[in-house]
């Protein structure tokens, strides 16, 4: 006997069997319970996560002679005959090549004519949102008022593209991406038919590359079973097969990314094309990444359900998260998911990588709203800040300065409830540094990032530089809150 492929042979015969849609299987079993079978169904839903299949279920349930609780016995002759599609009670029209009205004025010159075996016709439109508009006119007057003994199923990836006329004469089953906890859970039935065994971490792989849909997970998992020695599928082999980074590869990139390590990212991504790895498809896997960080920041406990991982990943994904600000993490989504659009018509994909992952590590510059830019004819002074808060809520400020020419800069702090400013200081950047030096009655600031940690009434915050040493600043702004928001402003550039 042939070989059948793993979707095809795991194709649910039962509506026990189908994953991830049990309001729409509750439902439609409850129809054929009861003997309400309506006229017309519209089943949506992204690709691969049972519309086909449960249409084609539904026909064997609503025509079975001898059900049992709504699922089809498989055994009598109209059951038998639909699933050897030797019966012209269930056909079945692929919109996505039969679209015109001349396809659809044929199958409607079939519906006068009562069905053989079972009580029911039924019509499987396929990507029914492919039919012309001509087409669509004809189907409407029968879809309304079809003959008691017709029903028709309509199956499609695009529902916002069926007419309105349409959508108001069907009932509507939208169906969900299938959860990765049970896509594994029926990959492992599959091989353990086969006699084979997988490492979680293969079969988590393929859900996640899979992204709910059954049929994909079972594609991918096919050829995981033709690369398998010694009847096992290993990580590496579905990571290879996938053309997927290692787990480990994608942290560490990070913590390359989070100290803004221009040189270590580069070997990284030489480390990555030397390996035989796409840039886009790592892109892809980069921005999923930054994904995770920003779903951990954003939900304090129970993320790795959200993100379909594991506990342990999820610590890990949150000790990584806290070396990064929430407006960083934002910056970087935008920019490798920019950065994988722009691959595909990029000549040499790998420049591409290398230019997003050194402007990942570049500070924020002038195009962010926190950031201020004074210009004087061709020279340039930016002072940019990042307010971000600390472990016990507070806010600090991240700030750089970066210059084209000496200028004077004064930092000043913001209480948003007082509505206060405070100075922290100023100083006079030396253009050949970029440090800032004391000016009259001023105080140093670091030309790299600085921390402040919030200062009470009366009493003083510190300046952490980026020798991370403390500095007292002094009695500024006296009896004001200082440190609770960052701001800061150019108060004068000198003439050249």
């Amino acid at each position: 006997m042939a070989y059948q492929a793993l979707y095809r042979k795991w194709r649910p015969q039962t509506f026990e069997q189908v994953l991830g849609q049990t309001a729409t299987v509750k439902t439609l079993r409850r129809q054929i319970e009861d003997g309400r079978i309506a006229h017309a169904y519209l089943f949506c839903g992204c690709r691969g996560t049972g519309k086909t299949t449960m249409a084609k279920l539904m026909s064997r349930a609503i025509n079975c002679q001898n059900p049992n609780h709504g699922d089809p016995c498989g055994q009598c002759e109209a059951c038998r005959a639909i699933m050897s599609e030797t019966t012209m009670d269930v056909l079945e029209l692929d919109a996505a090549s039969n679209n015109s009205v001349d396809n659809i004025r044929e199958l409607l010159e079939q519906v006068r004519y009562p069905a053989q075996l079972g009580r029911y016709k039924v019509y499987i439109i396929d990507e029914v949102h492919m039919l012309s508009t001509a087409a669509f006119n004809a189907l409407l007057k029968t879809l309304e008022e079809p003959p008691a003994h017709v029903v028709f199923i309509l199956a499609t990836t695009e529902p916002q593209k069926l007419p309105a006329t349409i959508l108001s004469r069907v009932q509507r089953y939208d169906f969900g991406r299938i959860p990765s906890s049970l896509m594994v859970s029926r990959m492992r039935e599959a091989l353990d038919d086969l006699g084979m065994e997988a490492e979680e971490e293969a079969l988590r792989m393929v859900a996640r590359a899979a992204e709910g849909a059954m049929r994909d997970a079972f594609s991918i998992l096919d050829m995981c079973v033709a690369g398998a020695e010694n009847g096992k599928i290993t990580a590496a082999l579905t990571r290879d097969l996938l053309g997927a980074s290692d787990r480990e590869f994608l942290f560490g990139f990070f913590d390359l990314l989070s100290a803004r390590d221009e040189g270590g990212v580069m070997r990284k991504v030489d480390e990555l094309m030397r390996s035989g790895r796409e840039p886009q498809a790592f892109l892809r896997e980069v921005s999923a990444h930054c994904r995770a960080l920003l779903t951990v920041k954003a939900v304090s406990r129970d993320a790795a359900s959200i993100l379909d991982v594991t506990e342990e990943d999820e610590a890990r994904y949150r000790a990584q998260a806290e070396g990064m600000s929430q407006g960083r993490l934002l910056r970087m989504l935008d920019l490798f998911m920019r950065a994988e659009g722009e691959l595909r018509f990029a000549s040499t994909p790998r420049i591409g990588l290398e230019s997003a992952a050194l402007h990942a590590c570049e500070p924020a510059s002038g195009e962010d709203a926190a950031a201020l830019t004074v210009k004087r004819g061709s020279r340039t002074i930016e002072l940019s800040a990042e307010p971000e808060k600390d472990e016990d809520g507070e806010y600090r400020l991240g700030a750089w300065v970066r210059d084209s020419m000496a200028g004077i800069g004064t930092m000043t702090f913001f209480d948003p409830q007082s509505g206060t400013f405070g100075a922290l200081g100023h100083g006079i950047s030396d253009p050949q540094t970029g440090k800032l030096l004391p000016a009259a009655g001023g105080t140093v600031l670091p030309a790299q990032i600085v921390a402040v940690q919030k200062g009470e009434r009366g009493k003083p915050g510190q300046l952490q530089g980026a020798a991370t040493d403390l500095m007292p600043i002094g009695e500024i702004a006296k009896n004001t809150p200082c440190g609770v928001f960052g701001t800061l402003t150019q108060t004068a550039v000198p003439a050249t």
